[in-house]
Order: C-alpha cells, then sequence, then structure tokens
C-alpha cells in the first residue's frame, strides 16, 4: 500500500513538472511562406505565469528590414526579455542573402488578458515601415 501511494505521488509530481514547463507548448511565430500570403498574422496563447513565451518570426537583415521591439498593450501581465537573430539553418554553409528569423522571447508575469504587436520595418527615418505585422493575445493564468 505504501508503495502505490508513493508511485501516485511520484506520478502526480511528475505530471505537474511537465504544466510547468518554461516554453509555452504550441510553437508560435510566422514563415516567409505564411507572410508572402499574408502580410498581417494574428496568433493566441494561454500561458501560466513565469513562462517564457518564444515567437520565431521569418527576418532578412541583409534587405535592410528587421522588427522592432515589440509594443505589449499590458507590461503588468508580459514583460519583453529579448530578441536576438538566427542565421538560416543549412547542411552545409548558409547561403548569402537566405532569410533567416528573429525569436523574440517574453516572460509571463502574472494573470491577465494583453497584446503584443510587432512590427518588420526599415528602422531608418524615410524607410518602409509594417511591411509585416505580427500580432499576439497573451493569457496568463
Amino acid at each position: 500500500m505504501a508503495f502505490r501511494t508513493f508511485l501516485a505521488t511520484l506520478l502526480c509530481a511528475s505530471a505537474l513538472a511537465a504544466c510547468s514547463a518554461t516554453q509555452a507548448a504550441e510553437p508560435l511565430g510566422a514563415t516567409c511562406d505564411q507572410f508572402s500570403s499574408t502580410p498581417s498574422v494574428e496568433q493566441s496563447v494561454v500561458v501560466t505565469s513565469g513562462t517564457d513565451v518564444k515567437i520565431d518570426l521569418c527576418s532578412n537583415p541583409t534587405t535592410g528590414f528587421s522588427w522592432e521591439d515589440p509594443q505589449v498593450g499590458d507590461p503588468g501581465v508580459i514583460r519583453f526579455v529579448d530578441r536576438s537573430y538566427q542565421a538560416p539553418g543549412a547542411a552545409s554553409l548558409p547561403v548569402v542573402g537566405a532569410a533567416g528569423g528573429e525569436v523574440v522571447t517574453l516572460h509571463a508575469l502574472a494573470a491577465g488578458t494583453t497584446t503584443v504587436a510587432l512590427s518588420y520595418s526599415q528602422p531608418w527615418s524615410g524607410g518602409t515601415k509594417g511591411v509585416w505585422t505580427y500580432h499576439l493575445s497573451v493569457t496568463v493564468k
């Protein structure tokens, strides 16, 4: 009987640990092909407080475009952590001028609902703005 109780406790603890992963379960973001068919992508996600949310977005800095820092509707619910570029993945050397991706990391702070908006633009004065947009609705539990 004590072994069954121990086993049940161990299984419950394992299930709770799996639920408190540090990354949102579903992949978020958009590929270059998705942006080619529609310049605006909208997604939603439900995460737990303390969870990191990673958004993978097509990006090609050789064009002069990059993703601007995200605009967060309620910074008390989720905050911007980091944005980094990942070169295109290839078995050999990456192709010069090929699109890679930007990974935007957010961190869920407290229960609530908010929005996150990103814009793919040329950052200089007079540069083209908002060629692609990405909107994420976030519910933190």
